[in-house]
């Protein structure tokens, strides 16, 4: 065999070589990506769920005048009797778990020690106790604290919570999306997106979690924030960015009445 021949099959092996690496990592990236969001869907579901047992079990909500669309949703922050800041919702959902811990304490406290180490699926991922999850705050949303809307008043195309980029907040410690500074950008520190997977998730009143794509234009996204501008504000325009759905079973969520609400006509799609 002369030496050009022995450089073209060189040149065809390096070649084949790189063309089967790259499909490779392709192809074990989006499987790990793939397993990851799979993991994120059933975190966020755990959220939703857990929300109702924030309801049930909270002092300052009268569950029976909350069924009758008199009351607002809780505050994302749990404060003692003085007004200071103990911790966030998330750890007030994994208080609503059988756990022998106190409730009235600051997250940093000592009697929280074990806690603090740990990093429930809910809100955290691959053991890192920085949250990936934000619920979205501040006036004129679902948790406005200042001027309360009966959370079964809320708008169906409200966001209530949503995937957040490197919050750089544990998630015992409050700390949530504010409509008044939200990043102007998707996947900026503390802005809405993901470094788990590509896009990222917003979950809605109805309980239907959208997987939405990096190029969603942010002040689009941002009028399904304020119950204001989701009233008015029709999801199918979000239908471009959308890669899939999943419903919710919106018969196990205490804000809504399940039986007088209807399917949006887009056909829903659980993957």
């Amino acid at each position: 065999m002369n030496r050009t021949k022995r450089i073209l099959i060189y040149v065809f092996l390096l070649i084949f070589i790189t063309f089967s690496s790259h499909f490779i990592y392709n192809f074990v990236t989006l499987y790990f990506e793939s397993q990851r969001l799979k993991d994120r869907l059933n975190g966020l579901s755990e959220v939703m769920h857990n929300l109702n047992a924030i309801i049930i079990s909270s002092e300052s909500i009268d569950t029976t005048a909350f069924l009758q669309g008199k009351e607002s949703f809780p505050s994302l922050v749990q404060k003692n009797v003085k007004g200071h800041p103990l911790y966030s919702w998330r750890f007030t959902e994994f208080l609503t778990l059988p756990v022998p811990l106190p409730h009235k304490l600051p997250w940093t406290a000592d009697e929280y020690g074990w806690v603090r180490e740990t990093a429930p699926l809910p809100f955290c991922y691959g053991g890192n106790t920085k949250t990936v999850v934000f619920a979205v705050g501040g006036p004129d949303t679902a948790f406005d604290q200042i001027n309360p809307t009966p959370a079964k008043s809320l708008p169906q195309n409200l966001i209530l919570f949503a995937d957040v980029y490197e919050s750089n907040t544990h998630w015992m410690q409050p700390g949530d999306f504010s409509i008044e500074n939200i990043p102007e950008k998707v996947n900026v520190p503390g802005g809405f997106g993901s470094s788990l997977y590509r896009g990222f998730n917003v979950v809605f009143v109805d309980g239907q979690i959208w997987h939405l794509q990096d190029d969603v234009p942010l002040n689009l996204l941002i009028r399904f924030c304020t119950i204001t501008d989701a009233k008015k504000t029709s999801r199918d325009l979000l239908e471009p960015y959308c890669d899939f759905k999943q419903q919710l079973n919106r018969k196990e969520f205490l804000w809504l009445d399940w039986d007088t609400w209807a399917l949006p006509n887009n056909e829903l799609e659980n993957e």
